[in-house]
C-alpha cells in the first residue's frame, strides 16, 4: 500500500497544475481565486509529501487497480473543495456530489441556475469532466518515465488491452495527443458556430469527455452547435485504436471494426424508435446520441417524455459505447459478446460434448475466460443497477423514476427526471456510489474492499 500512495503523490502533483486554469479564470472575470489556490496548496503539498515520504515499487495489475480507485476518490474530494468556498450555501455532500460527478464525466448536478455561478467554477466544473475522460492516470503515463513493468499494470487498470505504439508510454502520449487535437478543433468549431470562447471551451470540455455539465441553464438549439456538440460526443464515445486508425488512414480497418459496426446499428436502432414516439427528427437524433455516448445533454425536459421514452433511454444508457473510450455503460463489446454467447451456448447443447465450437467476434477468437469475466462484469452491473433503484424507491422515487436515475448515474450519462438538487442527502450518496462503480466499472472498487477484508 505504500508504493501505492507515492504513486498517489505523483498524480496529485499533476492534477495541481490543473488547478492554474481556473484560477486565470477566475482572474479574468474579475471573481476569488481563493477556492482554487487553497486546492492547489493542499494537492501541491500533499502531493510532494506522499511523493518523497512513500517509496515507488514495480506494480501488479491489483496495485494498478487499487490507484484508479484511490484517484478517483482522492480527486473527488479534493474538487470538492472549490465548492464549499465559491461563497455560496453548498454543503458537504453536495459538493461531493458535484465533485464525483464531473471526475467521473456523469454530468447529474446539484445546481439547477448554473449561469448564477462564478466562471471560474463553471469553467472548473467542467474541466473536471476533461481531466476524467481522459483519465489522469494516461496524462500521468505520458509523462513520467522509467515506470517499466509499473506502466503495464497502471495501463491495464484503465481497461485498455491494445497498444497504438510498442510501449505504453508512447500509447499513452498518443492518446493524449488526439484527445488534444480534438479539443483544440472542437473549440474552434463551436466557436464559428456563435458561442464565445469561455462557451465554446467549458463546452467541448463536457462534450468530448462525453460529461454533460453545461454552463447555460437552457442548451444550445443551433442546428450547427448541436452538430458539432454531437460530432465531439460521437468521437469521445470511439476506442482511441479507432482514433488512431483514423489519423493513419486506416479507414478500412475502421470499417471492419465491430464495435464501429455495433454502435452505428444501435444508435440508427433507438434513433428509429425515438423519432416513431416523439416525431421530432431534431430532437430524436441528438437524445440519441447524448444518450447512448452516455453523455447526458438534454434539449428538452427529459422527465416529460412518456414512460415508454425513458424506458428506451434507459436500454441505451446501460448499453453505453465503445471500449477503450471516455463514455460509461456496459460497453458495446460487451454487449455483442453477451448476445453472440447466448447463440453459442445453444449451439454446445444441442451438439455432442466432445464437439469443437469456437467462440469468435469479428474472426478473431475469445477464450472461456473473458467470456466468463464478461458475463460476471454484466450480471455485477445488473445486480448493482437493481440495488441503487430499490434504494432509491426506498425514498419515495417511483420504479421509473429510479431506474432512470440509477441507470443514468452508473452509465456515467448525467440525464435526470428528478430535481437532484433538493434530494435527500441519501439519494445523493446512492447516485455517488452508482457513478464511482460505473466510472470505475466496478472491478476496482471489489479489489480495495476485498485488500481491507484480508488484512482483518
Amino acid at each position: 500500500m505504500k508504493s501505492v500512495m507515492a504513486y498517489i503523490g505523483l498524480l496529485l502533483e499533476i492534477f495541481s497544475i490543473f488547478l492554474i486554469l481556473p484560477i486565470i479564470v477566475a482572474y479574468a472575470y474579475g471573481e476569488s481565486a481563493t477556492p482554487f489556490f487553497v486546492t492547489f496548496t493542499i494537492a501541491i503539498f500533499l502531493g510532494i509529501f506522499l511523493e518523497k515520504y512513500f517509496k515507488r515499487e514495480t506494480l501488479d495489475i491489483s496495485r494498478g487497480l487499487v490507484i484508479t480507485a484511490l484517484t478517483f476518490i482522492m480527486f473527488s474530494s479534493l474538487g470538492a473543495i472549490p465548492y464549499l468556498l465559491m461563497g455560496q450555501d453548498v454543503g458537504l455532500v453536495d459538493a461531493l456530489f458535484e465533485s464525483v460527478s464531473g471526475f467521473t464525466t456523469t454530468g447529474l448536478t446539484i445546481f439547477s441556475d448554473v449561469e448564477s455561478l462564478p466562471k471560474s467554477i463553471l469553467f472548473f466544473r467542467s474541466e473536471t469532466q476533461w481531466i476524467g475522460g481522459m483519465g489522469i492516470i494516461i496524462l500521468f503515463l505520458s509523462i513520467l518515465r522509467g515506470l517499466k513493468t509499473s506502466s503495464i499494470a497502471l495501463y491495464s487498470a484503465q481497461g485498455y488491452s491494445e497498444r497504438i505504439e510498442p510501449t505504453i508510454k508512447e500509447t499513452s502520449q498518443k492518446m493524449v495527443k488526439i484527445y488534444l487535437t480534438y479539443s483544440l478543433l472542437g473549440v474552434f468549431a463551436l466557436h464559428l458556430t456563435g458561442l464565445s470562447v469561455f462557451e465554446a471551451t467549458t463546452t467541448m470540455f463536457s462534450a468530448l469527455s462525453t460529461g454533460g455539465f453545461t454552463v447555460v441553464n437552457q442548451f444550445y438549439t443551433a442546428n450547427w452547435t448541436l452538430a458539432i456538440v454531437s460530432m465531439l460526443m460521437i468521437l469521445g464515445s470511439v476506442n482511441f485504436i479507432i482514433h488512431d486508425k483514423i489519423f493513419k488512414r486506416k479507414f478500412d480497418m475502421v470499417k471492419k471494426n465491430i464495435e464501429i459496426k455495433s454502435f452505428i446499428v444501435t444508435l440508427a436502432v433507438f434513433i428509429s424508435f425515438l423519432f416513431i414516439i416523439t416525431r421530432s427528427l431534431k430532437l430524436s437524433i441528438f437524445q440519441g446520441i447524448s444518450a447512448l455516448t452516455a453523455t447526458g445533454f438534454s434539449i428538452t425536459d427529459v422527465s416529460s417524455f412518456a414512460p415508454i421514452v425513458l424506458f428506451l433511454i434507459i436500454i441505451a444508457m446501460v448499453i453505453g459505447s465503445s471500449s477503450g473510450s471516455t463514455a460509461g455503460g456496459i460497453k458495446q463489446m460487451r454487449f455483442i459478446l453477451a448476445l453472440k454467447s447466448i447463440i453459442w451456448a445453444i449451439k454446445k447443447t444441442t451438439l455432442p460434448k466432445d464437439a469443437v465450437i469456437p467462440f469468435k467476434i469479428g474472426g478473431k477468437r475469445i477464450e472461456d475466460d473473458i467470456i466468463k469475466i464478461t458475463q460476471v462484469f454484466i450480471f455485477t452491473y445488473a445486480t448493482i443497477l437493481v440495488i441503487g433503484s430499490l434504494s432509491l424507491m426506498a425514498y419515495g422515487y417511483s420504479p421509473i423514476e429510479s431506474l432512470f436515475q440509477a441507470a443514468s448515474a452508473m452509465g456515467t450519462v448525467g440525464m435526470s427526471i428528478i430535481d437532484i438538487g433538493s434530494a435527500a442527502a441519501g439519494v445523493k450518496i446512492i447516485l455517488m456510489g452508482c457513478m464511482f462503480l460505473g466510472r470505475l466499472e466496478i472491478f476496482p472498487i471489489f479489489v480495495i474492499i476485498e485488500r481491507i477484508m484480508s488484512k482483518r
